[in-house]
């Protein structure tokens, strides 16, 4: 594979990442004027059944990539899919459990990113080097949020999904 279809599918992955960075802040903007009961509404189950798809879609285009220390992309995120997907069954039923799982399948999405993080790093220029930190230490403070979300407060996760979106938006635009 060369360097070109490798970024080709690191971009596609950024670009499914925004997307749904762009979602869960819907959803966390619901949480937060609304309550975490938001978390049963219809329409937020609804983006967390397509933010789930679109999370194996971007698996897809992530493993595809030839990234550094690969296994990491290739066991943590079905491991994490696999979690959430039992979470958002159980939340569709209206299982606080659900909630508690898919916080549980996000904590994986980090470990998972450090293979992108560490490729991403490898690219000369100062620009995507600062974007490729703010992307996974924007993904960082958004997953150490989660839990928090469950004793009513979405604020950590807000901003670290926007500290993420704005580093995918800068690696997207110069790579």
């Amino acid at each position: 594979m060369s360097n070109v279809d490798m970024w080709g599918y690191v971009r596609l992955g950024n670009v499914v990442s925004v997307a749904a960075a762009v979602l869960i802040l819907v959803v966390l903007f619901g949480v937060a004027l609304m309550g975490l009961q938001t978390i049963f509404a219809q329409w937020a189950l609804a983006i967390m059944w397509v933010l789930w798809l679109m999370g194996i879609v971007a698996y897809v285009f992530y493993a595809s990539a030839r990234l550094r220390v690969r296994a990491l992309m290739v066991y943590a995120a079905p491991a994490a899919l696999a979690i959430t997907l039992i979470g958002l069954v159980l939340l569709t039923i209206h299982s606080f459990l659900g909630a508690d799982l898919i916080v549980l399948g996000y904590f994986l999405e980090p470990i998972a990113g450090v293979s992108l993080y560490l490729t991403l790093l490898g690219i000369e220029g100062r620009l995507i080097k600062a974007a490729t930190h703010v992307f996974f230490w924007g993904a960082v403070v958004f997953t150490v949020g989660l839990p928090i979300i469950l004793v009513k407060d979405p604020y950590i996760s807000i901003m670290g999904d926007l500290i993420k979106l704005i580093g995918l938006v800068i690696l997207i635009m110069f790579k």
